[in-house]
């Protein structure tokens, strides 16, 4: 990606090691960058890996635009098989073994019961807020929780695999924002033998990101370059002001745009080829929202 010259303010693409919370990939990057405002996008388990967007300095304001993104994951699931947490980081049920698999018998369950919407009740140990509080430490304080469903949405899927030996199936899913994987195990599962969890997830997609162009957390050091919100933020109406409007921009005030952009829509706010910020149209008025 093009280099940014802002160095306190953007973001960086990370492939997140197995074992690693997301809190912890922000810790590292606080510390090695000496920048204190760190937030991610997106919660990725500790056993799971892959692309986490990390913002920095006034960027963290942006995250919310970028929870709203599709992501895409290729997880292995557990067939007959259940634990607490719906992952291989609790102790493991074996509910049944006899049972066999086929790619074919998967993607018809897919097709009749996991394509398009769907409701889906997320797990108990999850990020989930329930009254201010994350659902995962209400239940590990012994506290009643009622789960309700939500909606979601499928929105594509392959499956790559299936293994009879250890009674698993390998697939790739592209899914709204949020989904939680953990429970497509177990509904999964509950269609071919009883329950299921998920063992290995990796997400490879967030929007138009993709792992591959991912850093690697130990390979950051403090001179590590920060990413233009203008490469993130792909899909906003990018606005281009003269250097003349850059003091007014800085200073809150809106002035008048010279295009024609409906009123309401978020813009980031280009000056010399970089992202100085975020705006509003307001009767027809640039109106600055977050300056860098």
């Amino acid at each position: 990606m093009p280099k940014f010259t802002n160095k306190s303010s953007g973001f960086l693409l990370i492939d997140k090691p197995v074992g690693w919370t997301s809190f912890d990939v922000c810790g590292r990057l606080r510390k090695t960058l000496a920048i204190k405002r760190v937030g991610h996008t997106g919660t990725l388990d500790p056993f799971a890996t892959g692309l986490l967007v990390v913002a920095f300095g006034k960027a963290t304001k942006m995250i919310p635009f970028l929870d709203k993104a599709s992501k895409t994951y290729v997880a292995k699931i557990l067939l007959g098989k259940t634990s607490e947490t719906l992952d291989t980081e609790s102790e493991i049920e074996t509910l049944t073994t006899d049972f066999d698999i086929s790619v074919e018998q998967v993607s018809d369950i897919m097709t009749n019961h996991f394509s398009g919407k769907i409701q889906q009740i997320p797990p108990k140990y999850s990020a989930l807020k329930v009254g201010g509080k994350k659902m995962c430490d209400l239940v590990r304080a012994g506290k009643e929780v009622e789960v309700k469903p939500r909606a979601t949405e499928i929105l594509n899927w392959k499956v790559l695999s299936v293994n009879n030996d250890e009674k698993s199936v390998e697939l790739e899913l592209e899914v709204a924002a949020g989904f939680y994987v953990r429970s497509f195990a177990r509904d999964l599962g509950l269609k071919i033998a009883g329950g299921g969890l998920c063992s290995q997830l990796r997400r490879t997609r967030v929007g138009n990101l993709l792992v591959s162009q991912a850093l690697e957390v130990e390979s950051v050091d403090k001179n590590q370059t920060l990413v233009d919100p203008v490469d993130i933020l792909t899909n906003f109406f990018k606005y281009v002001i003269n250097k003349s409007r850059v003091n007014d921009f800085m200073a809150g005030r809106a002035f008048p745009i010279v295009e024609t952009v409906e009123n309401g829509t978020k813009v980031l706010v280009i000056c010399d080829n970089k992202t100085v910020g975020m705006a509003e149209i307001v009767d027809d008025k640039l109106q600055p929202r977050i300056v860098f």
